[in-house]
C-alpha cells in the first residue's frame, strides 16, 4: 500500500506541476480528476465491502494432543469487485493462558471464499479464536476500510481416556453406597423410623400401639434405600500438564459411573475467591456442558484447593460419598 500512496503522491505533483505551468482548462480538468481519484476509489469500494461478511466456524470438539481446526470463510451478497481483505486473528485457550496471533489473506471469487486455519492443540481446555481486525484497501489501494462486524469461534479441547479403577463403593450400578431414606408417600415395607404426627400424615401410618404408651401419637415412616449422594471434585489450578491428568481421571470417571447409571455432581473452587462452582451430570450432554464451563475459566499455577472449605450438599441428601480426583490418582475425600 505505501508504494501505491508514494506513486499517488507523485501523481499529484506532476498534475499540480502541470496546472502551474499550463494554465488551461485541460490542466485544470486534470488536476481536478486526479485529486477525485481517492475519493472515487473508495465510493466504488463501499458497497462490495458492506456487501460482505466474515464467518469463523470450528469442528465443535476435539480430543487434546492435536491440531485444532477452523474456517474462515468471506460471504459476499454482491459480485461488485472486492480487493483482497487482510484478516488478523488472536487465539487463546481459556485454561491454561496460551494465546497467540496469525495473520491471512482472503481474495475475492466466485461469491464464497474461505481458508482452513490449523491451531496447536496440545492441552485440554477452551480454544477461542476470533477476527481481531479485518480490512480491505479501496480499488486504487490507498487507504485500508476496514469491514464491518467480527467473527469468532470456540473448540472444545478434550481430556483423553484414562486407567481409572472404580472405588469398591461405586463398583456395583445399584447398591453402592446406598443409604436408607423416607419413602415419598409412605406404603408398605420392612425398614422404617419411628418421629412425632405432623399434620396431614395419613392415619394408617399411626404406631397406635406405641401411641399409647406414649400418650402423643407416633408415625411409622417407611424407608427404602437410595443412592447416597456422589460428589467428585478437583482443584482448578496447577501446569497444564497436571491439568491434563486431573482432566483425564475426572472425564473418565464420570463416564464409567454413567454406564453404571450412577449420576453425580462435579465441583471445584476458584482458585481466588474460593466460591465453589457445583454442576449436576447425569448424562452425557451435562458433562460435556461441565466441561464447558470449567474450560471458559482460567487456571493459574496454584490457588485454593476445594478441600479447604465445605463442600455444596443437598440439605435432604445426608453424608455423600466424596470423592477427590488429583493428577495422580482418585481418593476419598472426607464425606
Amino acid at each position: 500500500m505505501l508504494h501505491r500512496q508514494i506513486s499517488y503522491a507523485a501523481l499529484i505533483a506532476a498534475a499540480i506541476v502541470f496546472q502551474i505551468f499550463f494554465r488551461f482548462y485541460l490542466s485544470t480538468f486534470t488536476l481536478v480528476l486526479v485529486a477525485a481519484l481517492p475519493v472515487l476509489s473508495v465510493l466504488l469500494t463501499l458497497p462490495a465491502l458492506l456487501g460482505s461478511t466474515l464467518r469463523l466456524t470450528s469442528e465443535g470438539q476435539i480430543s487434546r494432543g492435536g491440531e485444532g481446526h477452523f474456517t474462515l470463510r468471506l460471504e459476499r451478497k454482491n459480485t461488485l469487485p472486492l480487493p483482497p481483505v487482510r484478516v488478523r486473528l488472536t487465539w487463546s485457550n481459556q485454561l491454561t493462558g496460551e494465546r497467540g496471533t496469525l495473520a491471512c489473506l482472503l481474495r475475492s471469487g466466485d461469491g464464497t471464499d474461505q481458508l482452513s486455519l490449523s491451531l496447536p492443540a496440545p492441552h485440554c481446555g477452551q480454544l477461542v479464536c476470533a477476527v481481531e481486525r479485518a480490512a480491505a484497501c479501496d480499488l486504487l489501494g490507498l487507504f485500508p476500510l476496514p469491514l464491518p462486524g467480527r467473527a469468532g469461534a470456540a473448540l472444545l479441547l478434550l481430556p483423553l481416556p484414562a486407567e481409572v479403577t472404580l472405588p469398591a463403593e461405586l463398583d456395583a450400578p445399584r447398591t453402592g453406597g446406598a443409604v436408607l431414606r423416607p419413602r415419598p408417600g409412605g406404603g408398605p415395607g420392612e425398614d422404617y423410623d419411628l418421629r412425632e404426627y405432623r399434620a396431614g400424615d395419613p392415619l394408617r401410618s399411626i404406631h397406635w400401639k406405641l401411641s399409647s404408651k406414649k400418650g402423643d401419637l407416633v408415625v411409622r415412616e417407611t424407608l427404602e434405600p437410595r443412592q447416597a449422594e456422589l460428589i467428585l471434585t478437583y482443584d482448578h489450578f496447577g501446569s497444564p500438564e497436571e491439568l491434563d491428568q486431573v482432566f483425564d481421571r475426572l472425564c473418565t470417571l464420570s463416564r464409567l459411573l454413567l454406564a453404571k447409571g450412577r449420576s453425580h455432581r462435579i465441583q471445584w473452587a476458584a482458585p481466588v475467591s474460593g466460591e465453589i462452582t457445583d454442576r449436576e451430570v447425569d448424562s452425557e450432554r451435562s458433562l460435556m456442558a461441565c466441561l464447558e464451563l470449567a474450560f471458559s475459566l482460567a487456571a493459574p499455577p496454584s490457588g485454593r484447593s476445594i478441600l479447604d472449605g465445605a463442600l455444596k450438599m443437598s440439605p435432604s441428601a445426608g453424608l455423600p460419598l466424596h470423592f477427590h480426583v488429583t493428577a495422580r490418582d482418585v481418593k476419598g475425600g472426607r464425606k
